[in-house]
C-alpha cells in the first residue's frame, strides 16, 4: 500500500513539473517583441549572453523603440541580433539580424 501511494505522489509531482515548465515556455519566448506593445513610449535594450557545455557563446541583443503618433496609434520597432561564436580557432562566428515593425491602432477614440 505504501509503495502504491509513493509512486502515485511521484507521478503527480512529475505531471506538475511538466505542466509548470510548459506554461513557463508559453508565457515567455525570450524575445523583446513578446510584450513590446505593453511598454510605454521610449527606447529599450536588453542583452543576454550564455555559453553552453561545448564552449559556444551566444549573445542576444534586442533594441526596442516604442512611439505614439499624433492620433495615439502606437508604433513598435524591434531590432534583434543574435551572435553565435563556437569555441575554437577555425570555427565561424554567425550573426543573425532581424527587424520587426508593429503598428497598433488606438481603439479608445
Amino acid at each position: 500500500m505504501l509503495k502504491h501511494t509513493v509512486s502515485k505522489h511521484l507521478l503527480i509531482l512529475s505531471a506538475l513539473v511538466v505542466s509548470a515548465a510548459s506554461l513557463a515556455a508559453c508565457d515567455y519566448d525570450g524575445r523583446a517583441d513578446h510584450r513590446a506593445s505593453d511598454l510605454p513610449p521610449g527606447k529599450y535594450e536588453r542583452v543576454s549572453k550564455s555559453t553552453n557545455a561545448y564552449g559556444t557563446t551566444t549573445e542576444a541583443r534586442d533594441r526596442t523603440e516604442v512611439s505614439r503618433d499624433e492620433y495615439g496609434n502606437k508604433d513598435v520597432v524591434v531590432e534583434s541580433e543574435t551572435t553565435k561564436d563556437p569555441k575554437g580557432l577555425f570555427n565561424k562566428k554567425t550573426v543573425k539580424k532581424t527587424k520587426r515593425v508593429y503598428h497598433e491602432e488606438d481603439t479608445a477614440r
